[in-house]
């Protein structure tokens, strides 16, 4: 009975050594392993350090979003017509209609070559006068017309009274004379924008005013009346 056990133990030791040697026989190690199979190693990247410069740029940005945002939501109030400054006075009435005359003049520049010879036929002045008159828009019977600058009738009243002469002065000045007159007239304009030569030029206009009326000096009621300034200014 004894030998009996024994045999079966030795047998069964030798069918797991079998099994064992069969499997790692038929494993073998891949090649290659596909880039989904393999951990690679992550680098750890250190958080940089908020700036302040940026965050003071993203709140600016935020407060200005949210003024935007604000500002659409207002409904526009009408302004008064008394309450209509110079401003948009100018940039509704004024240059509506200006700055389309000045781009039509330039084009015709372009096409005369003024820009390029120093002696050319195209007046840039008269033309700019001849397109806001033909298209004025509180008489839109002009535009069917369209008559040149020197064919309007208020033109010939005035050329009749000081005509032109027959050559203009950007004709006979030559360029450094001209270079300098315009320095000269430049440097008059803002001499004279100084608050202290403008007072001396108004009491040398209300000395004028003031030799040109004899009862300036006994009657003291109109003396006080040309002593103001916005009263010289109508003058």
């Amino acid at each position: 009975m004894a030998g009996k056990g024994t045999d079966r133990k030795t047998k069964l030791k030798d069918l797991r050594g079998i099994g064992e040697s069969n499997d790692t026989a038929a494993f073998t190690l891949p090649d290659s392993l596909p880039c989904s199979e393999v951990d690679f190693p992550i680098l750890i990247k250190r958080k940089p350090r908020a700036n302040w410069n940026d965050i003071i740029d993203e709140s600016n940005k935020w407060h200005k979003q949210l003024e935007e945002f604000s500002q659409n939501k207002l409904v526009p109030v009408p302004k008064s017509p008394f309450l209509k400054t110079e401003t948009d006075y100018i940039k509704n009435e004024v240059f509506v209609q200006l700055i389309p005359a000045l781009v039509e003049t330039l084009n015709k520049a372009k096409i005369w070559e003024a820009f390029t010879r120093d002696k050319c036929f195209f007046n840039g002045i008269d033309h700019i006068v001849q397109v806001l008159w033909n298209n004025n828009p509180r008489f839109p019977g002009r535009k069917d017309v369209n008559l040149h600058v020197f064919n309007m009738p208020w033109v010939r009243k005035a050329l009749k009274m000081n005509p032109r002469p027959y050559y203009p002065k950007s004709w006979l000045w030559p360029e450094e004379y001209a270079a300098t007159l315009i320095q000269k007239t430049v440097r008059q304009y803002f001499i004279q924008r100084q608050e202290e030569v403008q007072e001396m030029r108004d009491f040398w206009k209300k000395l004028e005013v003031e030799r040109q009326i004899p009862d300036m000096e006994f009657n003291p009621f109109l003396a006080k009346a040309f002593a103001s300034a916005s009263h010289l200014k109508k003058l």
